[in-house]
């Protein structure tokens, strides 16, 4: 509450914490206003209880989904950032390593690194590209974006990025190990 900056963000976290610890009769709090989406809603009547049965939960087949799972990354090694990026327009975003950094990690040349593991993808994408989608990102804070940021090429420039997809294999590789850690637990 004392790092809030703003009276909204203020008036939301004192209401959060009122409602993980209960509210007395009477609070004017006690009672939320839901208002339902259009986008849930179907010609022809309401597609789902929104409260009741909510998209995801019923429709899981398996024991083996890790969707509301935690993933942790545990190295005895600082962790290598991780970017997510869409670099075709064929396919949505997913997690890269910047190319030169698991290099320097590996202590390994490019061409030596392509010849042990030619099964890992390696894309490019115009350093611009790069540049301007990892600025939009919302988890990244000025300190942690990539450096070099106000160095951007001219737009047009024939500059690249390359990248190295994020891999299980690789992340041991690296040293990492992943766990997963239900939500609930």
């Amino acid at each position: 509450m004392k790092l809030a900056s703003s009276d909204t963000m203020k008036r939301f976290l004192s209401d959060h914490l009122s409602d993980l610890q209960g509210r007395a009769e009477g609070d004017p709090g006690v009672s939320w206003d839901f208002y339902s989406s259009s986008v849930l809603e179907e010609k022809d009547g309401f597609a789902c209880d929104l409260l009741h049965n909510p998209p995801g939960n019923s429709d899981q087949e398996g024991d083996d989904v890790e969707e509301d799972d935690f993933m942790f990354e545990l190295s005895d090694k600082p962790l290598l950032p991780c970017y997510n990026l869409q670099v075709s327009v064929s396919r949505g975003p997913c997690n890269w390593f910047l190319f030169t950094d698991v290099l320097k990690r590996l202590k390994l040349s490019s061409r030596i690194f392509q010849a042990r593991f030619p099964h890992f993808e390696i894309a490019t994408l115009p350093k611009a590209e790069f540049y301007r989608q990892v600025a939009s990102s919302q988890l990244l804070t000025p300190a942690e974006r990539p450096g070099g940021m106000d160095d951007r090429s001219a737009p047009g420039s024939s500059e690249t990025v390359e990248l190295v997809r994020y891999e299980p294999e690789l992340l041991r590789l690296l040293g990492s190990e992943v766990e997963f850690q239900p939500w609930n637990s």
